[in-house]
């Protein structure tokens, strides 16, 4: 069986992008230490991403033992960065179980341009699927 996630369905609406994401492998459906190291050694910005959990207020808290959707979440965040670095754009996303047991989630994203964001999720999922989890 693959590892990594599965995008099922996007939903564009008016102000965000909602994405039904699926892990493929449910042993291999949160990051760990060595997928930590190789996320952040290709985009160590990410640790500094603003995130509300329960390990501190950063994304660097928790990226050794969070849910590949969160990863997903913060990785288009960090692309979107990158291809609209304005200072004054924040970009936020939420990402939700929704049948944790079967390794489904709910990913959104702000949306300032719909094919922008599309395109930021798919590098995201590409470089999970392809650099992170291998």
């Amino acid at each position: 069986m693959s590892a990594g996630l599965a995008i099922d369905c996007i939903t564009v609406k008016r102000d965000r992008i909602v994405c039904g994401v699926r892990c493929l492998d449910m042993q291999r459906c949160y990051t760990n230490p060595a997928m930590a190291a190789r996320a952040l050694a290709a985009r160590p910005h990410l640790a500094e991403h603003a995130c509300v959990n329960e390990q501190g207020e950063t994304f660097g808290a928790v990226i050794a033992r969070t849910p590949l959707p969160h990863l997903l979440e913060h990785v288009a965040i960090d692309i979107l960065t990158e291809i609209d670095p304005r200072d004054y754009q924040i970009y936020t996303g939420v990402t939700e179980w929704i049948a944790g047991q079967a390794g489904r989630a709910r990913v959104q994203l702000v949306l300032t341009d719909d094919l922008i964001v599309l395109s930021a999720v798919r590098e995201a999922l590409r470089f999970i699927n392809e650099e992170v989890v291998r």
